[in-house]
């Protein structure tokens, strides 16, 4: 792993950072391979709107800076396919919630090593129901902020038999799961729930509303009963890309011709790093 840390090599923040002591920032995961980062400017855009929704936004600046070094210092690092990670914080800060008033930005930037997800592309993988909620907050919703502890909660929860867990709202409505969106197919339309607000709006699920024309696709509020009713269910992120599901708390369902065409669909636009 490489790490830098405001653009020069170094792996270690300040114990005084506001990211560490309230998960005061945003990241992005940017899947990476020679000569290309895939879905770039989607994952930049989310990144500065996160910036701006927190009140700590990037300048134009600031902005070209760091897509020049993204480009001029870390692809040339990039030898097979990665993950590279960019967190940014509203810096160091006094105790207390009240931010500075001026701005400091910590910015760092990681090199890791990229799962492999070739199998469970393939096969399929198990989805469970999650007893942690969601928490509904349009100021936050969409955005993806460094404080991440439902999360973290839901995974201590997931059993090994299952890949993923679906969470909902406290109004027992879908939201996505842990770490990816959600998908369904019913009689040749999708369905994704609506994250205006809780959930993260990802940047693969934007890809597939906007990039395709073979489907219409329909996001709005929806029950677990909904997704139990579908034909084929996929989970999705920048990093697995399409994922089919071939059970949801043990009901089966199939890998069906709609999930496969959508993964060879997006599996053409990575190659080509169209999104």
């Amino acid at each position: 792993m490489t790490w830098f840390v405001n653009y020069r090599l170094d792996n270690s923040v300040s114990v005084a950072d506001r990211g560490l002591a309230y998960g005061d920032g945003v990241f992005e995961t940017i899947r990476a391979v020679p000569h290309c980062f895939l879905q770039i400017e989607d994952h930049l855009s989310r990144l500065f709107r996160g910036l701006s929704k927190l009140a700590m936004p990037f300048s134009n600046e600031q902005q070209l800076t760091l897509k020049r070094f993204l480009y001029s210092q870390v692809l040339p690092l990039i030898k097979e396919e990665s993950v590279v990670k960019i967190m940014v914080t509203r810096g160091v800060g006094g105790r207390g919630y009240l931010p500075p008033e001026n701005c400091i930005h910590s910015i760092v930037i990681g090199i890791l090593p990229a799962p492999d997800y070739k199998a469970q592309q393939e096969k399929g993988v198990s989805l469970c129901v999650s007893p942690v909620p969601v928490s509904s907050n349009r100021f936050l919703a969409g955005i993806k902020h460094l404080n991440r502890l439902e999360n973290v909660m839901a995974k201590r929860f997931l059993m090994a038999s299952d890949f993923e867990a679906i969470m909902l709202n406290t109004d027992e409505k879908l939201v996505e799961c842990i770490q990816s969106n959600l998908f369904w197919c019913k009689h040749g339309v999708l369905y994704t729930p609506s994250l205006e607000t809780s959930g993260v709006q990802g940047t693969y699920r934007k890809a597939i509303i906007e990039n395709q024309a073979e489907y219409i696709v329909q996001v709005g509020c929806f029950s677990l009963s909904d997704l139990m009713a579908a034909d084929e269910v996929f989970i999705t992120n920048s990093l697995m890309g399409i994922m089919p599901v071939i059970s949801v708390t043990g009901v089966s369902f199939p890998i069906g011709v709609h999930t496969r065409k959508l993964q060879i669909l997006m599996q053409a636009k990575d190659m080509h790093g169209v999104h």
